[in-house]
């Protein structure tokens, strides 16, 4: 609600004409107490009682009763009226107090601190109370007087106002130093004051960068509980690469992260910290406001002393990117290492979780993650595509670094599509639940720290040629929504030294977080045995191997290795693989299934065609089977005729010939003949 039940009034301008009423009894008991006919003054500021009730007589509005003020204990059922309204009422101070967590005792000190810079009224008749016209502020002996019948005395305001409470934590009001204690100024930060008034307020001397949009719009103050991130500090290590706010990002959650940079600060030392501390506390509270994990960069070159000051001044959850960790060390920062780097993918589905923002701030950010040009993203932006589709067009955006290193799969395939062992298929299907349960496994519960491993998925297909194992990558990368790329071994192979780790460096540089599927055909080239060494070449070939390994393992993706040859492959890297999932020749009942394919086509097909009989007579493999069709398909195009089981002899024969099998008069029959001339019979 706007308004408060029985109002046209917000809960703070209701509030307000309550603290007025208040006011006036304090005024009353202060005019008795100094006597009548007395003025304060100070350089021509004058303010007598009877102004002052003036004053208070007009803010108190439609809650003065025949220009008196209310009793006692109706001005104690009207506070109390506004506690309980405090946790449903949809007024900007309201939705304030419930984000920052306060209690009554805080919400009532906030209040009458806000009070003096919302109406100038109220300044007059604090400097009036304060016995000193120049001191238009709330002080802690001021307080004690307005909120006494409340139980807040002197040593409950101190625990509201200590360093540890949520009032300075979140740095809403502070008392200003150089003063005793009793009388110094209790003003809000100025920032607050917008939130007060439903603003959202911009944080000076800071460069401020938007993360991922969290369930809360920018300048909606997020409910308790609300935001996803956990209240931990994180120290990374800011990489070139943008690994460093990845890692920011994973330890965001799904919210998002405020970045803060160093922006026009004073020079001088002293000014300098001053400034950041104010920037920093602000920062902080603005960050949880808004859900997000406010993370600092840049703040490295500062003097010693100021990052001691920053370092003390954090407040988890927060995190620092730096170039050098030994100065924050040496500033004692108590901080946990970061969270594993997320993926590009697992960062877009974060960017993607809510609202976009139009900012520029936002989209430069956003395309500097991605690595795409913000002209790009911003026209990808422009024509507002639905979730689905901006997907697909930043993951292919995404995969175009390594279109010049890899040739892309069509992944129209499906899990579904293939025809494998009732064991295999399991296996894939594993395979998939696998690398989706990654972020889960190794970060949630902590399993890449225990047991040392990447964060990537690693798995060997093996089988003889034809069985399916590119078709079944295809297939993965069509369940993960990633698309698949077949790699070149034997063009990143180079018989030069060094050569051939410059060019898998630019492969997964290229392939690094971008969420793509790597598939290495015949992997058996070059992850063979390792040999033993009796020259600088089987020794540098042997550390080709381990470089190899090395990469993979670190590659955040998913890496499919295909071995006709398994025999070949090295034990020690058997063990560091994820799965192995093996794909045999396919069986007669599968050859069938595969045979039946035929059917699926608009090709007339003749009667005497018997698939059954193909299935059983050959031993063929999928691949095998399928350019054993289409060449029966060409056949009879080129013939003018339908696929007639001659046909399919005559591409069956063909194909046995170029793998070097016998062609056998048992197996043809009356199609003998014509299988081995190739002319139909």
């Amino acid at each position: 609600m706007n308004t408060l039940p029985g109002t046209e009034l917000s809960w703070l301008q209701r509030a307000l004409q309550v603290l007025a009423l208040r006011l006036r009894h304090e005024v009353a008991l202060t005019r008795t107490l100094r006597g009548d006919g007395r003025q304060e003054g100070f350089l021509g500021l004058l303010l007598g009682a009877d102004e002052a009730e003036a004053m208070l007589a007009e803010a108190s509005g439609r809650l003065r009763a025949s220009g008196t003020a209310v009793s006692a204990a109706a001005l104690d059922e009207l506070e109390e009226q506004l506690e309980g309204w405090v946790e449903q009422a949809d007024d900007p101070f309201c939705r304030l107090v419930r984000a920052l967590q306060l209690d009554h005792a805080e919400t009532r000190l906030l209040l009458v601190a806000c009070a003096p810079s919302l109406d100038s009224r109220y300044g007059a008749v604090y400097g009036y109370l304060n016995d000193d016209m120049t001191r238009r502020h709330l002080t802690p002996e001021l307080a004690q007087r307005l909120l006494g019948d409340h139980g807040t005395g002197l040593a409950q305001l101190r625990v509201l106002l200590a360093e540890t409470g949520r009032l300075a934590g979140h740095r809403a009001l502070l008392p200003v130093e150089g003063t005793p204690w009793i009388q110094a100024a209790l003003r809000p930060d100025p920032l607050l004051l917008d939130r007060v008034l439903g603003l959202e307020p911009a944080l000076p001397g800071l460069r401020i960068g938007w993360g991922p949009p969290s369930d809360t719009a920018p300048g909606e103050a997020a409910e308790p509980g609300k935001a996803a991130v956990p209240a931990q500090i994180w120290q990374a290590v800011d990489q070139p690469d943008g690994r460093g706010a990845r890692s920011a990002l994973a330890a965001a959650g799904t919210g998002g992260i405020l970045l803060l940079t160093p922006g026009d600060l004073p020079a001088d030392p002293h000014q300098l910290s001053a400034a950041l501390g104010s920037a920093l506390g602000s920062a902080l509270r603005e960050a949880r406001l808004r859900g997000l994990l406010p993370v600092l960069r840049g703040f490295d070159q500062a003097p010693p002393g100021t990052l001691q000051q920053l370092a003390a001044a954090l407040r988890p959850p927060a995190m620092v990117l730096c170039d050098n960790p030994v100065a924050w060390q040496d500033a004692r920062l108590a901080a946990a290492p970061a969270p594993a780097p997320l993926t590009r993918g697992q960062a877009l589905a974060g960017l993607l979780a809510g609202r976009r923002a139009d900012s520029p701030e936002y989209r430069g950010w956003l395309a500097r993650l991605l690595r795409l040009d913000p002209l790009v993203l911003g026209g990808l932006l422009a024509a507002d595509p639905d979730e689905a589709q901006l997907r697909q067009a930043i993951r292919d955006r995404l995969g175009r670094p390594l279109e010049h290193l890899a040739d892309r799969l069509a992944s129209d395939y499906t899990l579904d599509d293939l025809v494998l062992p009732a064991r295999t298929a399991a296996a894939l299907r594993e395979l998939v639940h696998w690398h989706a349960t990654v972020p889960t496994v190794r970060d949630d519960w902590g399993f890449g720290t225990v047991f040392g491993r990447g964060s990537g998925t690693t798995a060997l297909f093996k089988g003889p040629s034809g069985t399916g194992k590119t078709m079944a990558a295809a297939a993965l990368g069509h369940a993960l929504q990633l698309p698949v790329f077949r790699v070149n071994l034997a063009g990143l192979v180079s018989k030069y030294i060094g050569e051939t780790e410059k060019n898998l460096d630019r492969l997964f540089d290229a392939a690094d977080g971008s969420d793509v599927v790597l598939f290495f055909d015949e992997a058996d080239a070059i992850f063979g045995k390792r040999s033993e060494v009796h020259d600088a070449h089987d020794r540098y070939a042997n550390l080709e191997t381990a470089y190899l390994l090395q990469r993979i393992e670190r590659h955040a993706g998913l890496s499919i290795l295909a071995s006709n040859l398994h025999q070949n492959i090295d034990d020690a890297f058997i063990r560091r693989l994820d799965a192995v999932i093996e794909f045999p020749a396919p069986s007669p009942a599968a050859r069938r299934d595969i045979w039946q394919r035929l059917r699926r086509g608009r090709a007339p097909l003749a009667d005497d065609v018997d698939l059954g009989q193909l299935a059983e007579r050959f031993e063929l493999t999928g691949g095998e089977i399928r350019n054993c069709a289409l060449a029966a398909a060409h056949l009879a195009a080129a013939e003018g005729t339908g696929i007639t089981m001659d046909t399919l002899m005559r591409a069956i024969a063909r194909e046995l010939a170029k793998a070097g099998k016998p062609i056998r008069r048992d197996d043809f029959g009356e199609h003998y003949a014509a299988a081995r001339t190739g002319r139909e019979g």
